[in-house]
């Protein structure tokens, strides 16, 4: 099975700030560590900055991009062959053991329910208002739960992940043509593209699953998977994870080796904070 990353990027003349570059950098290397092949689907900037560390690349220059699961979308909606998507904010310490039931449809990181935060939950009440149930009929306006899609392992080219991506792409476009409204009444979800991905993609796929009662894999609550997610955008605020990462990629690029070694080296000689394997 394959790993497939993906980072783009709306504006090509301001590349991304170093330490994404970075945080993809480890999290690839961490899985190579465990054997996986890597795939890069990226604008040229993620391919000129961290595609040779990849198994194999794709650039993306000529897809459309506005939101942010717009370039997932296309990777789920393009391959055929055994691979998951993976985020650049996931680190992988163990390969990952999914459920291999045969009436799976897909295997995902966490469900998430109901403790939202007023931004998301102010968000969807929004939404909720352009009637998205008269397009998506399965829409539940009164769930809170979601899924985390941070790693996604569709089982084949399965009825689900086609209806899913259709169901995407009818809502992604209730939202463009009523994005003026929404920046009217919410700025923060017309201007965080991570808030509107979170809701169009993540409490999407949950609504459906939910509604047709679907079998699905939990990777979380298998206790022989270890990996860490570093949600949300604290990971761009905690000093002590940008300057960590940072020495950790600089040291690996010059020592090569594991990232655990380097990492476990960095620990005993306490340069940095213990910020994985915990």
């Amino acid at each position: 099975m394959k790993l497939v990353w993906s980072l783009a990027n709306r504006n090509p003349q301001h590349p991304h700030n170093q330490y994404v570059y970075d945080m993809f950098y480890l999290s690839v290397h961490l899985a190579k560590d465990l054997g996986y092949e890597t795939v890069l689907y990226g604008t040229t900037d993620a391919i000129v900055r961290i595609g040779e560390y990849f198994d194999e690349t794709h650039n993306t220059d000529n897809i459309e991009y506005i939101l942010f699961d717009d370039l997932k979308i296309h990777i789920w909606e393009t391959r055929t062959d055994d691979y998951a998507t993976i985020d650049g904010d996931m680190f992988l310490y163990s390969p990952i053991e999914f459920n291999t039931n045969p009436i799976i449809f897909v295997s995902f990181d966490q469900l998430i329910k109901n403790d939202i935060p007023k931004s998301v939950n102010d968000s969807l009440k929004l939404l909720n208002e352009f009637n998205i149930v008269n397009l998506i009929p399965e829409w539940n306006t009164n769930s809170k739960n979601s899924i985390s899609t941070n790693l996604i392992r569709w089982k084949g080219n399965n009825g689900l992940l086609n209806y899913y991506i259709d169901s995407y792409k009818t809502l992604r476009k209730l939202f463009l043509d009523n994005e003026d409204i929404v920046s009217k009444h919410n700025s923060e979800l017309a201007s965080n593209k991570s808030l509107t991905s979170h809701i169009l993609c993540e409490h999407l796929l949950e609504r459906l699953i939910s509604y047709y009662n679907l079998s699905y894999d939990e990777i979380r609550t298998n206790p022989k998977n270890s990996y860490s997610h570093w949600q949300g955008s604290e990971k761009f605020e905690n000093k002590y994870k940008i300057n960590s990462v940072k020495l950790i990629v600089e040291v690996h690029k010059l020592l090569g080796g594991t990232i655990e070694s380097i990492y476990n080296s960095l620990i005993i000689q306490k340069t940095i904070e213990p910020i994985l394997y915990n």
